[in-house]
Parts: C-alpha cells; sequence; structure tokens
C-alpha cells in the first residue's frame, strides 16, 4: 500500500509535468526576420582528439556562412597527433590560427583564446563534433537582441553499429527537446557541445571559471545573474561523437551528474526565486526532479521487478522458464505496457487510480519522445529501437544518477576536467 502511494504521487507529479512540456513545447519565442552574419571567432578547444579533430575543422571550413570568421583551435597540451593534424589545415588556410596552451583544463583554455580572438561574437565547438552547413548562419541570429549573451544549438549523434549509440541518439532528441521547452520558457540554461556567446558578456562575469564539471551550465547562471538573456536555436544543427563503451558512457554520465550538483548547489540563490523565472521556477526544478526520481522511483521498481519475480515464479521454485523470460520482456519492453492496457481494457487487471496513471504516463511519455525525434531528429529504425526498449536504458540512466549523486557527496575535487569518452 505505501509502494502504491508513493507511486501515485510521482505519477501525478509525472504528468502535469509532461503536460508543462508538451504546453511549453507550443509556444514560438521571437522570431527573427531581419537576418544578421557578424563577423565570428570559432573556437575548438582540443586535447587528444588526433581521430576527430580533421573532421570537426573540415565542417568549419565547409560551412556556408555569409560573414568573415576566423578560427582558433585550442592544442591543450595534447600528447597525440592532434597538435600536427591542425598545423596542416593552418598552413593551408590563413583563418585558422593554432593557440598552444599547457593542459589547462578545457574552461581555462577557452579563456585563453577568448582574450585573442578578433570579435564580440564567438562560437565555442567540441573538437567531437560536426557542424551543419548552415549552422553559424542560424546560431548567431538571437544576438540581433543586445542582451542575448549565450545560443545554444540541436546537438544530434553520429550513429555508429554500436547499439549504445542508437539509445543516445534517442536520448540527445529529449535532451534537446527538453532545451527547447525552457527556452520556451524562458528558462534556457545549458549550452553544450555547439554554442555561441557575446565577448562582452563573457568578459563582464569573468569568463569560465572551471571550477565546476560542467562549465556551459555554470557559465549560464552567471549571465543570468547577470541580466543576461539565453536563447536556443533548434535549426543550429550539430553531430556529436559520444561514448560506444559502457566505461566511458558511465564516466561521461557520471562527469555531467556530479557537474549539475555542483552548479545547482553553487547557484543556489537561483533556486526557486521569482527574480529569475524560468530558470529558477522551471528549468532547475525540473532537472532537480530526476535525482529525487533516482533516490525514490529507482527502488521502488526494482521492488515491483523482483517482488513479482518472487511471488510468481521462484516461490514456485520456477527460476528460468518461458513465462519467466516473457515476464522480463513484458517489464523492459514497450510491449508489456501494450499488454498491462489490454487486460485494463478486458477487467483482467482492476481500473485504480494507479493503473489509470500509468497509463497516462504512457502515452505522455511516449509522445513526448516522439515529437522530440520528429522535430529534433530522424525517424529511423534507431530512433523506433530507442523508444521501444527506452525503459530498461532508463533504468540504467538513473542508477548513474543514484551512484553519481551518492559520489558527489564524498568526493572533494571539484574541478572541470578534459573527458576522453571514447
Amino acid at each position: 500500500m505505501i509502494v502504491e502511494t508513493i507511486l501515485t504521487g510521482i505519477f501525478i507529479f509525472l504528468t502535469f509535468l509532461y503536460i508543462s512540456w508538451f504546453i511549453f513545447a507550443g509556444f514560438s519565442r521571437t522570431q527573427y526576420d531581419k537576418k544578421i552574419n557578424p563577423s565570428v571567432s570559432i573556437i575548438v578547444p582540443a586535447y587528444n582528439e588526433a581521430p576527430n579533430i580533421a573532421k570537426t575543422i573540415k565542417s568549419i571550413l565547409l560551412n556556408k556562412y555569409s560573414g568573415k570568421k576566423e578560427i582558433i583551435i585550442i592544442n591543450d597540451g595534447s600528447t597525440d597527433k592532434t597538435g600536427e593534424i591542425i598545423k596542416k589545415f593552418s598552413k593551408k588556410n590563413k583563418d585558422i590560427k593554432i593557440l598552444n596552451t599547457n593542459h589547462l583544463g578545457k574552461a581555462i583554455a577557452i579563456n585563453s583564446a577568448i582574450k585573442i580572438c578578433k570579435n564580440e561574437i564567438f562560437v565555442i565547438l567540441d573538437a567531437d563534433t560536426e557542424i551543419d552547413k548552415n549552422a553559424i548562419e542560424e546560431i548567431v541570429q538571437p544576438f540581433i537582441e543586445k542582451n542575448v549573451a549565450a545560443v545554444s544549438s540541436t546537438l544530434r549523434v553520429k550513429i555508429s553499429r554500436n547499439i549504445l549509440t542508437w539509445f543516445q541518439q534517442f536520448e540527445y532528441a529529449i535532451s534537446t527537446g527538453w532545451r527547447f521547452v525552457v527556452d520556451n520558457a524562458k528558462g534556457s540554461c545549458i549550452v553544450p557541445g555547439f554554442c555561441a556567446f557575446r565577448k562582452s558578456a563573457l568578459k563582464k562575469i569573468g569568463g569560465l571559471k572551471g571550477d565546476t564539471a560542467v562549465e556551459d551550465y555554470d557559465i549560464c547562471m552567471y549571465l543570468k545573474k547577470a541580466g543576461y538573456e539565453i536563447r536556443m536555436v533548434p535549426t543550429a544543427i550539430a553531430y556529436t561523437r559520444v561514448p560506444e563503451t559502457i566505461s566511458g558512457w558511465i564516466n561521461q554520465r557520471v562527469r555531467w551528474i556530479r557537474g549539475t550538483l555542483q552548479v545547482i548547489r553553487k547557484h543556489n540563490d537561483v533556486l526557486f526565486n521569482r527574480k529569475y523565472l524560468g530558470v529558477g521556477l522551471y528549468s532547475i526544478p525540473t532537472q532537480m526532479y530526476w535525482f529525487f526520481h533516482a533516490i525514490i522511483y529507482l527502488p521502488l521498481v526494482f521492488y515491483q521487478i523482483f517482488n513479482g519475480y518472487w511471488k510468481w515464479f521462484l516461490s514456485e521454485g520456477e527460476i528460468i522458464s518461458y513465462n519467466v523470460v516473457l515476464y522480463f520482456v513484458k517489464w523492459f519492453t514497450t510491449y508489456g505496457m501494450i499488454d498491462f492496457i489490454y487486460n485494463i481494457a478486458i477487467f483482467n487487471y482492476p481500473l485504480t487510480l494507479l493503473n489509470i496513471l500509468t497509463i497516462i504516463i504512457f502515452f505522455l511519455s511516449f509522445g513526448f519522445g516522439f515529437y522530440c525525434v520528429l522535430k529534433f531528429s530522424k525517424l529511423n529504425v534507431y530512433n523506433i529501437f530507442g523508444l521501444l526498449f527506452f525503459f530498461p536504458y532508463t533504468i540504467i540512466v538513473l542508477s548513474v544518477y543514484l551512484i553519481a549523486t551518492l559520489y558527489q557527496l564524498f568526493e572533494r575535487n571539484r574541478g572541470e576536467k578534459w573527458e576522453k569518452v571514447h
């Protein structure tokens, strides 16, 4: 009874949360009829990116930007052939500048590039990320508003045959959808992978800090406190490489989750503060919820799964069988929800509030996922696979949330680090 009561409360909250996402997704912030093409500086921080840096630079050179641009590649103490590859490109193209730094870390290395860049608007592009041919033209448009200090983009995953990249492609679509939603709620606060900034605004707040594991989130908090706006442009598209090993994926997620906790703790004065509207009252509380979700909901899910297994199979001496396999298949695939809805419809299962909420949450979450795929990715076999099997992936993600939260409580090192996730 206690488990059902807690689950009912969680599902009621999730119902309102998903409904709010659909509502804000239907909003549209300012559209820019007048096109601008300011001179831009493109900063690419790199550390041991020999497998990726050439493709990243080529994507910049092939970009169809109508304004002037300079390209600054930071070689932050790489020990592989990153430096050699950059030199080859710089010899062939006068717009490419090389900045060698002594392994300062990503945030401080970027600050060094900001000091020497010529232009008021600059773009930061991760060295494992490639931009679409019109991406720069799209991402600079919000800077027509003088109060806009940072702009984020749509990130898509470079798909491979590795199934782990398929799930991450779907996850990135959901994440982009969430950033679109909070942007419409005036709560943009994360600018990952491919983003743009106003140089004078960054100087005003003292540049990137480097004392958290997610420098983009941290700097956005400082910008919001300084009174600046942050925007998202869905049509500015970049393709990023993601971890293809479980260990790489876990290390990346632990870093992101720990960094999120660090930033929320560091900027706790923004939380629930009406002065910061969408950020303090919507986007940060939404993020915080998933930590509580991992701590409270995850144990309940495991309890339900293994209690059912014990009750219906183990207690009868049935360790493994066709019915046992089918039981777990139902739990970990969309087929289970279809079977659940069917049994509700023919009155095999009682029509309780919890069961009704379970169906509502399924349709809302599935619907939002489908919407995000259509708007921010592509409807292909990889995303369909992600839709059908996303529940077990979510359980793993929530498990990492739980581990990273506990780890953050005892870890003393709070600083930003380079990460190698492949």
